[in-house]
């Protein structure tokens, strides 16, 4: 009960203050003379309106009540003309009057609201950058604004019972709307006609002028956009370009990396600036970086259009946002293939035996890799101690499932039918199947989903477990077709379950062929339905034969590129070549075009091979 006397007392106070506020307005003989000229405007005696509250504002210059009146109603007329058309010279001098009018109010009440959102809205109607961006921004950033009725006589006519809370979170709110209307104003019209001008005083006075003008014209002026940011960084690199071959660009790269770098969190949904550093690092031979800003890229989920940023305006092509979304994104896909095709040339120039060392892959590594870089609930990871575990207390890397079991692992075909014909007996289906063929008579030679004879398995001195390549140019192809999305990667876990869901569709099947089986044993048709029970059942086994190799060949292939990326990367001997046009000119402004895949690895089938998994020592997968 004590909190809610003292819940309406608090009330009854912020009443009697509003109501104090009010009539103290109200008192006040100018006010009252700025209220009649607000009451000509809703009338709709406009000129009259503006006359008189032109005349006021002449004779009380400090009142910023009757400047915001004054002020306003030359930005409606100015609106009207404008939408109508009658004047359009009219409706340009009544926007100049408006932003005089603004700017002396706000003069006096710098902490209302209304007044920087009017001031703001009044700039952005002029076809100069009279710099809306800010004042709106301006608005919005007022720690303490003052209560909107104190230079606003609308709240007089209106009589509203509203708080000063009330008014200021629509003044706020009011605000918030025009901003979006300005910013996209901005980001649409007035910044990318500064980015050509830069771009033209690089072409036509050099640029290292231009590089000057556009830090102050762009990135001092619009730091909130990207395509301001690109833009100085785009005629850095054009400066980097131009200078003598004698001077080490990697300094003055080095600085624009740095400046990118700083903006990232800000525009963290860039798709342009990501693939500005991505390329960067790749001329600098980054390459650990570009490949985890090409994947941190292409994973964003809701990036920026590359309409808002592209530079020079409009080079992006596409009609659609999306359309403009995937043209970067395969951008960014060629580059990872060129990173591939520069892993292959360093691999090649590597000694001998520095070569070897990459074709061996210890499992317990990788797993650790995995752990080190990811967790240890990782798919990746708990994939390869699952198959660990497994293979040393079955001494075999493959195990066929049950479509209805989840999580079991049979280890041969003849303990899954003893487990189907125990736990899944319904319906007889066994000894209708038995009828038709013996399904045990299906020896155990499934290879199961596709394999390569590119490696093999065996165990080291420790008999640890360690995946050996035979040929490099399998793996640098996968990784090529990877880069670019050609090839399908699926979880273990989700490989399960569709082979389970396959499974059961097989089985069914079969149960309704077994129900339509002819009774008559020596009818051919009889035979040709024994034939499609025979083929299903093989297929089912087919598919229901799982294989860690299969999953953990690939996770060695992307660990063996990390590794060739790592060892580029801190190569001291390439970090200190110096970096010639030739090299920028590869990436910028867009990634060389790959040449065919079969004229780069001419002996590499588009497919592997399959061949016996057996369970013996050494394993060829």
């Amino acid at each position: 009960m004590g909190r809610g006397r003292g819940k309406q007392r608090k009330e009854a106070e912020a009443a009697r203050e509003e109501e104090e506020r009010r009539c103290l307005l109200e008192a006040s003989p100018l006010r009252k003379e700025a209220v009649e000229a607000m009451r000509l405007d809703r009338e709709g005696r406009h000129d009259e309106a503006i006359a008189r509250a032109d005349e006021l504002a002449a004779k009380h210059p400090e009142s910023a009540v009757v400047l915001h009146l004054a002020a306003g109603l030359h930005q409606n007329a100015s609106t009207r003309s404008a939408r109508d058309g009658s004047d359009g010279q009219a409706s340009v001098m009544h926007l100049v009057y408006a932003r005089d009018l603004y700017a002396q109010a706000k003069r006096l009440a710098p902490n209302c609201v209304q007044i920087a959102t009017g001031f703001a809205m009044a700039k952005v109607a002029s076809a100069k950058d009279y710099e809306p961006d800010r004042e709106i921004m301006r608005a919005l950033a007022i720690s303490s604004p003052t209560d909107p009725a104190e230079n606003n006589v609308a709240f007089d006519l209106d009589r509203t019972l509203s708080t000063t809370m009330d008014r200021l979170a629509k003044a706020r709110e009011a605000a918030l709307f025009h901003s979006h209307h300005i910013m996209s104003h901005m980001s649409a019209k007035i910044i990318p006609a500064v980015v050509v001008d830069m771009l033209d005083i690089s072409k036509r006075e050099g640029a290292a002028t231009a590089k000057k003008q556009a830090k102050k014209a762009l990135v001092e002026r619009f730091g909130y956009s990207a395509r301001a940011h690109l833009t100085h960084a785009k005629i850095s690199l054009d400066f980097a370009r131009g200078l003598d071959p004698n001077i080490d660009k990697k300094p003055f790269l080095n600085s624009i990396l740095d400046a990118l770098n700083n903006l990232v969190e800000e525009f963290s949904n860039s798709l342009e600036i990501a693939m500005f550093r991505a390329k960067l690092w790749f001329v600098m031979g980054k390459y650990c970086s570009v490949e985890v800003e090409c994947d941190r890229a292409i994973r964003m989920e809701e990036p920026t259009d590359p309409r808002e940023e592209d530079v020079p305006p409009g080079s992006i092509p596409g009609e659609k946002p999306e359309d403009r979304k995937s043209y970067i994104r395969t951008e960014l896909k060629r580059l990872l293939q060129k990173l591939v095709l520069v892993c292959r040339d360093y691999w090649c120039s590597l000694a001998s035996e520095k070569q070897d060392s990459f074709r061996l892959v210890g499992l317990k590594y990788l797993h650790l890799h995995f752990v080190t870089f990811y967790q240890d609930d990782h798919e990746a990871a708990k994939t390869i101690s699952d198959a660990l575990n497994f293979v040393k207390k079955n001494k075999s890397w493959r195990f066929w499932i049950c479509p209805y079991c989840v999580g079991k692992k049979i280890p041969d075909i003849d303990s899954l039918l003893q487990h189907m014909r125990s736990k899944h007996p319904e319906g007889g289906f066994w000894t209708n199947l038995r009828q038709v063929f013996d399904p045990e008579s299906i020896s155990d030679t499934y290879q199961g989903d596709h394999f390569s004879d590119n490696a093999t398995i065996c165990q080291d001195s420790e008999e640890n477990y360690v995946l050996h390549f035979k040929r490099m140019d399998d793996i640098f192809k996968y990784l090529f077709l990877r880069a670019a999305d050609n090839i399908e990667e699926k979880p273990f876990s989700q490989i399960r379950e569709e082979k389970c869901r396959n499974g059961v569709f097989i089985l069914e099947k079969i149960k309704l062929k077994l129900n339509n089986v002819p009774t008559d044993i020596s009818s051919s048709e009889f035979n040709e339905a024994c034939a499609e029970i025979r083929d299903l059942w093989r297929y089912f086994l087919e598919i229901s034969l799982m294989d860690y190799r299969v999953a953990i060949s690939p996770l060695a292939m992307c660990f063996i590129s990390d590794q060739l990326l790592t060892c580029m990367t801190e190569d001291k001997e390439a970090a200190s070549n110096s970096i010639d046009v030739a090299a920028i000119n590869a990436v910028f402004p867009f990634v060389d075009v790959c040449p065919d895949i079969d004229a780069i690895f001419p002996n590499v089938d588009d497919a592997p091979d399959g061949n016996d998994a057996d369970t013996s020592t050494s394993e060829t997968l």
